[in-house]
């Protein structure tokens, strides 16, 4: 018996349990064939006959495991003219095509075979990449197959190019391999639930004889959205969300996208595939939960560019700059507006005139979270809330008692500042204060010039609020601080 090892020289994934295992050539017409293009085999292939005529070949078998190739001829494989062997048949291997070390490399993105080693081959050893051979010292020492998997992954169909046409090359597993049953995973979402109380939430559906307790769900994190996974056999089912062994049960009206109705009843339906996760909807909704939560931003210390919108912009929306416009009502200053908002964490900043200017932050303040370099406001949502006022660029309200009730004009730069940033000011500037996001003041300087130089070459990068006072009263702006 000769054995031909293949060591696989790259690192090993999980993707090549695909092409592990011991494979044979199906014993059946059409699995060796040769034609002018993939899919075409009508210049010949064997036939059934020939299952029996060659069996020296069709009992050879190759094993992949773990990077290694096995290749088992038995001492006998099928020979042609090109082999020394006229007619054709039955016969010892002949050199290089009988052993020997190489390397196999199994792409499952690209759908590809290469084995490397001089004489390692797949179907018939004559066809290489581009042509056949005419002898045995004209072996390649590298093939490339392209390969395709069916009947549950027992099924492997390698092709190859030679130049003229393609062969193809049908094997299949010693040992059948039995598809795993899907695993779907439901999840219901009671926050909106508003009838009576209950103790624990199932799925009961064709897949469980419609039974009330057997398959009960679980609240693990208290957030309101019940789960469980369960093994269910391909096909369609049916099924809905039930509570406390059918004390009470979703009820639909019928017509709804994720429903059926059948014998007059009207329930959910889906069709089991593969392993699914169908997501969180509300209970008796196709769709998910929403919660009204109300957004606030004080725009009184803004000290940016003219703007006509405020608008809140975030995970909810694409992050549109036009999607949610707030409104200030009374013009105090304090825009908000209400959106209905699904349950769980999202990222959001308010934002100007579609993106013409938008809040900035530096990173690591209380109501932030930063993102593949992108700091944004988070939130999880829970209910409905009415969110408290924050000022704008602040994960706090605005400070008071400096609202800007001077006629100074002023100018900061350069902004951003790294090391330091001048204050020229149309009046004698008295005091100047530095107080960042959290309202700690963190720098006080005396003037007495319309002029001021501010070192911030000691301060952590972030948006801080400029107050300056001369005779005339205070005024506000922001630096940033790089």
């Amino acid at each position: 018996m000769k054995k031909l090892y293949l060591f696989f020289l790259l690192p090993f994934f999980g993707l090549n349990a695909q092409v592990e295992g011991t494979w044979k050539l199906a014993p059946q017409a059409g699995a060796l064939g040769v034609g002018p293009s993939l899919g075409n085999t009508s210049w010949w292939s064997n036939s059934t006959g020939d299952v029996t005529t060659r069996a020296c070949l069709f009992d050879d078998s190759i094993k992949f495991e773990q990077g290694v190739m096995t290749h088992y001829m038995d001492g006998s494989t099928w020979l042609e003219p090109w082999q020394g062997s006229t007619p054709e048949a039955c016969g010892t291997p002949v050199a290089p095509h009988v052993g020997g070390q190489a390397a196999y490399e199994f792409d499952a993105t690209a759908g590809t075979l290469t084995v490397n080693g001089l004489g390692a081959h797949l179907g018939l050893a004559k066809v290489i990449n581009g042509a056949e051979i005419a002898s045995p010292a004209n072996a390649a020492s590298s093939i490339t197959y392209d390969v395709v998997f069916s009947n549950g992954g027992n099924t492997m169909t390698a092709t190859i190019n030679f130049g003229t046409g393609v062969w193809q090359f049908v094997y299949q597993k010693t040992q059948i391999v039995q598809a795993a049953t899907p695993l779907i995973t439901f999840q219901v979402d009671m926050n909106n639930y508003t009838g009576a109380a209950f103790t624990t939430v199932y799925v009961s559906g064709t897949f469980n004889g419609w039974s009330g307790n057997a398959n009960p769900m679980t609240d693990a994190n208290g957030d309101g959205i019940w789960e469980v996974t369960l093994p269910i056999n391909a096909g369609a089912i049916e099924y809905k969300f039930s509570l406390d062994d059918w004390a009470n049960s979703e009820q639909f009206a019928g017509g709804e996208t994720c429903t059926i109705t059948s014998g007059g009843f009207t329930n959910r339906a889906y069709t089991v595939a593969g392993d699914a996760n169908l997501g969180a909807v509300c209970y008796e909704s196709c769709s998910v939960c929403t919660s009204d939560v109300t957004f606030h931003v004080d725009m009184n210390n803004y000290t940016g560019a003219a703007f006509t919108t405020v608008y809140v912009s975030g995970t909810f929306n694409g992050w549109s700059g036009t999607s949610n416009p707030m409104a200030d009502a009374n013009t105090d200053g304090i825009w908000d507006v209400t959106l209905p908002l699904p349950n769980g964490t999202i990222e959001y900043k308010f934002s100007l005139d579609d993106w013409a200017n938008s809040e900035q932050f530096a990173g690591g303040e209380t109501c932030t979270i930063t993102t593949a370099g992108f700091t944004n406001r988070v939130y999880t949502v829970t209910g409905a809330n009415v969110m408290d006022t924050v000022c704008y660029a602040s994960c706090d309200a605005c400070i008071a008692g400096i609202a800007n009730n001077a006629t100074t004009t002023l100018k900061v730069m350069p902004n951003p500042a790294n090391t330091s940033f001048n204050i020229v000011s149309s009046d004698v500037i008295n005091s100047v204060e530095l107080v960042d996001l959290s309202g700690k003041s963190v720098r006080k300087l005396v003037g007495s010039a319309s002029e001021l130089t501010v070192n911030v070459s000691d301060l952590v990068q972030g948006i801080y609020t400029v107050i300056v006072r001369t005779e005339n009263g205070t005024s506000t702006s922001r630096v940033i601080v790089e």
